[in-house]
């Protein structure tokens, strides 16, 4: 265990837990009734895959569980003798009411009506738990995992890309986790310590904001679990000479739970390649991270929660050296070979008090990150790279690079709620403190000497939101709140953003949905380079940061449908205007990434979902038609000039893809369901580029097959278990990104199968 969080687990391991739910909740509340009549001092039982509690109806038949984490739920009472059941589906920051009476089963799921009011759950979120996310055959990578859900796109480097461009917000048990777009290939989290996954493509309540929403990726960490000591131990490899081994184990000292975890894992085809055979061009990883999760009570109405994770990861950056490549223009010099580390660490803890009526809650939540990411640039090989010109067609030279960008965050967030039978309130602020340091250079061809990128800079996040989900009577349900964002670093800004949501339900299985709202992104400090640098200026020219904060208006429509319990549907219409797009290109002849400002955005696009449930299968659709537009150059880090460009004609991103379909069946067989075999194709009709003949054209479309094979280990059994991974069955190679001087070429990775045994204990 690293210095980074042991001395904190050790404090923490002396306390005494309630159950592990996560920071980031909704409200079930409701009232159980006989005859019409409110029935008082009843027991009500709420449980799910993750999640148990119990609580008493009150002298007027009411009850409410006030902290229940995202899910698909039973609540269960016993009136008189008879039983009274209903199926709830709960999404973040919901309300879901409910009316319990004897030999009435109601399901009220993502599109159904409540007895007081719609539900007003967001039609564009998406859940998966811990039973759908071990099947899929992408679920070593959260990325793969998010791709999967209606308006992602999945571009190079496995990134997402939601709802027209770049960015997403993640939230890891309550506490939000900052990201950059500089040049990070490593996930932010292991997946193997992921209990569940909400996304947000839309709809995004107040809460969130400051940073880049193109979603919001809500994460569960594996809960610990109270009892004698227990875990698993897997072993894994495969082709492309991948490896992995896994480790973790809950542990428990009177009421409080401890759950560890360990990941070690390497392959010889790291992140996308210029060539279609990485195996030959520097491409190798390596990835190790460790996790700890501690939960403890403090009290009947409090808890605490605390979160540690290290990572250390290590890219090889992958190279082409065929002059005559057409799909690629940077040409290195063989046997080059660049390398970028990359560390992690992130702890937070999350202090909640309830109220004891049930109906309102305090939250407080420090954290902390600090990352680096080093680039090892092959300074002379690099210097002897070439590139094509496009314009004369000649071979030019190409500069070296190295840099080592260090950041640390501390940040604050508070909340409080409190709801009442046809209001939810909550207000809440987000503080954060970011100080980053940079000593990278630049190594100027042709005997240009070297320039200093060497910066120092803090800045802050300021937060502010008040929202309200009020049940407008039993068929209508609105969200309605306003956020304000203010940011300062290298440039300030600040905006005030409402956001309004309405959900109309005819009936029991129906809802129709509307949302309109404003969201605003600061540019983060690592994004920003000194323009004079890179644009080949003086080194001791005043330097230049105009990299400006994004600003968004997006707005979308929806209905839902339920045709039996487990069986869902839904269709979503949005459409994203966006000023000063903040959007990515290569920094030089490197795969990293820069930022820049597009002056003018817009996206717009029509996303399907059905979802079929049942014990012994699941299936899913996610359809996605969309297009993605920008235009224009207002502010950058490197390569523009903002004052040279002032066309804002709008022309089709390069990760602007018009279809894109993914499908995930899975049937479960054998004794007890305990064998599992999943099918996952891919299908999207090619990213726009423009080739080096200065034409432009779009990539052919591609389609590629997952599959996975398994069971789960058992522990009172001694079973041993195995999942059997193909990802691309059929060796589908397709360009994803051709090389057009503004971006590097990059190929989709083979056909990659691995196995993986998993003993528990």
């Amino acid at each position: 265990m690293s210095r980074f969080f042991a001395p904190l687990a050790c404090a923490f391991a002396l306390a005494c837990v309630a159950p592990a739910y996560a920071d980031t909740v909704a409200i079930v509340r409701g009232t159980v009734v006989r005859d019409g009549q409110p029935v008082a001092g009843t027991r009500v039982h709420l449980y799910g895959d993750r999640f148990a509690a119990q609580t008493t109806t009150d002298s007027k038949g009411t009850f409410a569980f006030t902290r229940v984490p995202f899910g698909h739920y039973t609540l269960h009472a016993n009136v008189g003798g008879e039983p009274a059941v209903a199926d709830v589906a709960v999404a973040t920051n919901t309300v879901v009411v409910v009316t319990l009476a004897p030999a009435a089963v109601k399901t009220i799921g993502t599109t159904l009506g409540t007895v007081r009011g719609v539900r007003g759950t967001p039609v564009s979120e998406n859940a998966m738990g811990e039973r759908a996310i071990a099947v899929l055959p992408r679920n070593g990578s959260l990325n793969g995992i998010v791709e999967s859900v209606p308006g992602v796109v999945r571009f190079s480097y496995n990134e997402p890309v939601v709802h027209g461009f770049h960015g997403l917000t993640y939230e890891i048990d309550g506490a939000p986790l900052p990201q950059n777009t500089s040049s990070t290939f490593a996930e932010i989290i292991d997946p193997r310590n992921v209990q569940a996954v909400e996304v947000f493509t839309g709809a995004f309540p107040a809460e969130f904001g400051g940073s880049r929403q193109g979603a919001v990726v809500n994460v569960i960490s594996r809960a610990p679990e109270l009892g004698s000591p227990r875990g698993t131990f897997s072993l894994g490899g495969g082709n492309y000479g991948s490896a992995a081994a896994h480790f973790n184990e809950d542990i428990s000292s009177g009421k409080t739970a401890i759950h560890f975890s360990s990941n070690e894992s390497r392959t010889n085809r790291g992140i996308d390649a210029p060539t279609a055979d990485a195996s030959l061009r520097n491409d190798s990883s390596n990835l190790s991270d460790q996790f700890l999760r501690v939960v403890a009570p403090l009290g009947t109405n409090d808890r605490i929660a605390f979160d540690a994770s290290n990572q250390f990861a290590t890219f090889q950056i992958p190279i082409n050296t065929n002059p005559n490549d057409p799909n690629d223009a940077f040409v290195s010099a063989p046997g080059t070979n660049d390398v970028q580390r990359e560390y992690d660490r992130f702890a937070s803890a999350s202090f909640t008090h309830t109220s004891s009526d049930g109906l309102g809650f305090v939250q407080i939540v420090p954290w902390v990150r600090s990352s680096r990411v080093a680039y090892d640039g092959d300074v002379p090989n690099d210097l002897l790279g070439t590139a094509l010109d496009p314009n004369t067609g000649l071979r030019v030279a190409q500069n070296a690079l190295r840099q080592d960008l260090r950041s640390t965050n501390v940040g604050l967030r508070a909340s409080v709620e409190r709801s009442s039978d046809f209001h939810a309130l909550k207000a809440g602020i987000d503080i954060a403190r970011e100080t980053v340091r940079n000593n990278g250079f630049i190594v100027l061809a042709n005997g240009g000497g070297t320039q200093s990128n060497a910066i120092g800079q803090a800045g802050t996040l300021f937060g502010a939101y008040l929202e309200d989900r009020w049940a407008l009577g039993q068929r209508f349900a609105m969200n309605a709140g306003v956020r304000y964002d203010r940011s300062t670093g290298f440039v300030d800004g600040a905006q005030l953003s409402p956001r309004f949501e309405l959900n109309y339900s005819p009936d029991r299985t129906t809802v129709f949905h509307g949302y309109v709202g404003r969201l605003y992104a600061a540019p983060a400090l690592e994004d920003t380079r000194r323009d004079a640098v890179i644009t080949g200026t003086s080194a001791t020219a005043a330097p230049v940061y105009d990299l400006k904060p994004e600003r968004d208006s997006y707005v979308e429509f929806g209905i839902a449908h339920t045709f039996r319990p487990g069986f869902t549907m839904y269709a979503n219409a949005w459409q994203r205007n966006v000023t000063n797009v903040l959007d990515t290109t290569q920094l030089l002849n490197t795969p990293l990434s820069a930022v820049f400002n597009n002056a003018v955005g817009h996206a717009n696009g029509l996303e399907l979902r059905v979802q079929d449930d049942s014990p012994s299968y699941s299936a899913s659709l996610s359809a996605t038609l969309s297009e993605s537009l920008a235009g224009g150059i207002s502010g950058s880090s490197f390569l523009f000039d903002p004052a040279t460009v002032s066309n804002l004609t709008l022309n089709p991103e390069d990760h602007d893809q018009a279809v894109t379909l993914n499908a995930v069946f899975t049937h479960r067989f054998g004794a007890q369901r305990s064998l599992f075999a999943t099918l996952a194709p891919e299908y999207g009709t090619g990213f726009p580029t423009t080739f080096q003949n200065g034409a432009a054209g779009r990539l052919p479309t591609h389609a590629i097959v997952n599959m996975s094979f398994g069971r789960a280990a058992d522990r009172a059994t001694h079973r041993l278990g195995f999942q059997v991974t193909a990802e691309n069955l059929f060796n589908h190679q397709y360009v994803i990104k051709v090389n057009n001087g503004f971006n590097t070429t990059q190929w989709a990775e083979g056909r990659r199968i691995s196995l993986q045994l998993t003993t528990a204990f």
